[in-house]
């Protein structure tokens, strides 16, 4: 279907431009905040051709489009014109209404939403993480290299401004100016405040926090400045709103934020360090195993984009991920598993040559495709890929296995290198995705029959 006309019949779908209070998307999904859900028809919009599946987890409302999403989205931005958001009160009247269960959806739909955003200069960094561990396990450089140094910074530098890309992120969701955000990551890692001590404000002390490399602190300060701003905005005369808006917002958040909210991040951090740890120590052979079970329950339901900040508070403090990373890229590559048993399965060429694509989209870590359009479809397919994520993940659990990096399929393979040295490591994560992809292949085939449909 042609694209402008594909954008044309989801906004219409999704009840049209008014119910739209935002719209982005990631790695292969539209995530719509709307203003009434129970106006959209879950059955109308799988209905339309080129959504592959629907999802509605923590205030959003997804529609699964695979890889083409970002050139969709900008079609819908050009025809949506999107205006002024719903009036707030009638956002609190709502949070009211569903208790503690919407506060919590609330909380974890500006998580994902704020990391959603900045997830491929992860990615990137990742990936040049990669290849900086190619590069010094073949000796090909060394430590002392200028090439090294350069690559070095490229990847390091994307990890230690990160709260300036949180900043940006969590101020787009909570719909606010991003640029206030960002000036508020920027100036939490300048070298005169980040990590500094015996500062204070009018005689109060600061706390000295490292901020480089953490996103709480700032995503705090920026749902801060959030309300400021909104409130400033209806305060000020609109001759003053250029100057006063953004200089009381950003001064507010800043104070607050050093005082207070940075803090607070801080030890949040430091207890999901701890927590870390903890299970590292005492069930680390197993909790990969536990995550990798349900992780296509998670990836459904958008839940793993909540716990990145256990990814990015274990990468900044023991420097590898035992957890989710490690459970996420077995998981990834036992999708591959089900979809090249249903290449296999399918008798219809179209639909195998369907099925084939899908796999080589699963191996390369985009899985929404093979969840959605293969995984989901046959509840034997996903115990299978349960069984087979478990299985890979818990010899990995065993054998310690740890991701150096942000991971997604195969390309980023080289991110399990050890930096100490050695392919020990590497050689853990090779058998632990075959056992994945081969278990959950194996009971593909064997639990389904040979020429039901499938896809």
């Amino acid at each position: 279907m042609n694209r402008e006309l594909l954008a044309v019949e989801i906004i219409a779908g999704v009840g049209g431009n008014k119910n739209i209070q935002a719209v982005n998307h990631c790695a292969t999904r539209l995530r719509f905040n709307l203003v009434d859900n129970s106006l959209v028809s879950d059955d109308q919009m799988k209905a339309i051709d080129g959504v592959m599946g629907v999802s509605n987890r923590g205030g959003q409302y997804q529609l699964i489009i695979g890889n083409s999403v970002a050139s969709l989205y900008e079609e819908i931005e050009k025809l949506l014109a999107l205006t002024e958001q719903v009036e707030e009160q009638e956002q609190d009247k709502e949070v009211k209404k569903k208790g503690i269960g919407g506060v919590i959806n609330s909380i974890f739909d500006v998580l994902s939403g704020t990391f959603v955003m900045f997830i491929p200069a992860l990615i990137a960094a990742g990936m040049i993480s990669a290849v900086l561990a190619l590069l010094t396990s073949f000796e090909i450089v060394s430590a002392e290299d200028p090439t090294y140094i350069v690559f070095s910074a490229i990847q390091s530098a994307i990890f230690y401004f990160l709260p300036i890309f949180a900043g940006y992120g969590a101020g787009s969701k909570l719909k606010m100016n991003p640029f206030i955000g960002m000036a508020l990551g920027a100036i939490l890692c300048y070298s005169s405040i980040n990590g500094v001590e015996g500062l204070s404000i009018f005689g109060i002390g600061i706390t000295a926090v490292t901020y480089s490399s953490t996103v709480f602190p700032v995503i705090l300060g920026v749902w801060v400045m959030s309300y400021v701003e909104k409130r400033m905005k209806k305060i000020t005369p609109d001759v003053l709103k250029g100057i006063l808006v953004p200089m009381v917002t950003l001064l507010v958040g800043v104070i607050s934020t050093l005082l207070v909210l940075g803090p607070i991040g801080s030890t949040l951090g430091g207890y999901l360090s701890n927590f870390i740890s903890m299970v590292s120590n005492n069930f680390g052979w197993l909790a990969p195993s536990l995550i990798a079970l349900i992780y296509p329950i998670m990836v459904f339901t958008g839940m793993h984009y909540s716990l990145i900040p256990l990814v990015m508070t274990a990468f900044s403090t023991i420097g590898y991920d035992p957890l989710l990373m490690v459970a996420g890229y077995v998981g990834n590559l036992a999708e591959g598993g089900a979809a090249a048993a249903t290449a296999v399965l399918e008798k219809d060429k179209e639909k195998r040559a369907e099925a084939a694509a899908i796999c080589i989209s699963a191996v390369c870590g985009i899985t929404e495709p093979a969840l959605f359009g293969i995984t989901l479809r046959n509840k034997k397919t996903l115990l299978s890929v349960c069984i087979g994520g478990f299985a890979g993940a818990l010899f990995g659990g065993i054998m310690s296995m740890r991701a150096y990096g942000f991971v997604g399929g195969l390309p980023s393979l080289p991110l399990f290198l050890d930096p100490a040295g050695g392919f020990g490591n590497l050689i853990v994560t090779i058998i632990s995705i075959i056992i994945g992809f081969a278990v959950t292949f194996v009971l593909t085939f064997i639990l389904n029959k040979k020429g039901e449909k499938h896809v």
